[in-house]
């Protein structure tokens, strides 16, 4: 498995998740209260997403320290 690419962009304060190399063929935007886009290949398959105005106007961090929150929710199990 391959490891996830997290991206931000302070001065778009935008967070760009990719999980695929995959070449992006379209965007969707993801209904939900924020301004989130989801990016899939020709395919269909999700590749990342990301999230516009990810910080408050007013939020000051140091570019090795992005908030970022996650959870398992599904583990596979290996065979």
């Amino acid at each position: 498995m391959k490891p996830i690419k997290i991206i931000y962009d302070e001065t778009g304060n935008t967070l760009y998740v990719r999980f695929s190399d995959k070449k992006e063929a379209y965007c969707t935007e993801i209904d939900g209260g924020r301004d989130i886009t989801l990016s899939k290949a020709e395919d269909g398959s999700a590749i990342g997403f990301e999230i516009l105005n990810y910080l408050p106007k007013d939020t000051k961090i140091g570019l090795n320290r992005i908030p970022v929150e996650s959870k398992i929710i599904h583990a596979l199990s290996r065979t």
